[in-house]
């Protein structure tokens, strides 16, 4: 009886922890903001923290670091922002 319950809970924290990690809290979390004071442009997670202090969002939602990072040297390029 004690096996069967032992398994039965084992089983249950396998369930759990999956789904913590089958399903991520957000879909696309980077972004490309532009800090306000040096026109600097930064690739943001917004999956780990919000930025603070006065910024604009210049990309919609990425779903990569790479995706993003592609978006950040396309603003350059086109004089949206500084490197």
């Amino acid at each position: 009886m004690y096996r069967k319950l032992m398994l039965a809970a084992a089983t249950a924290a396998g369930v759990v922890a999956t789904s913590f990690v089958a399903a991520p809290a957000e879909a696309a979390p980077y972004r490309v903001i532009r800090w306000e004071v040096t026109r600097i442009c930064q690739v943001w997670d917004y999956g780990v923290s919000r930025p603070w202090g006065a910024y604009t969002v210049l990309s919609k939602k990425k779903k990569t670091l790479s995706g993003a990072l592609r978006a950040q040297n396309r603003l350059v390029r086109r004089h949206h922002c500084g490197w």
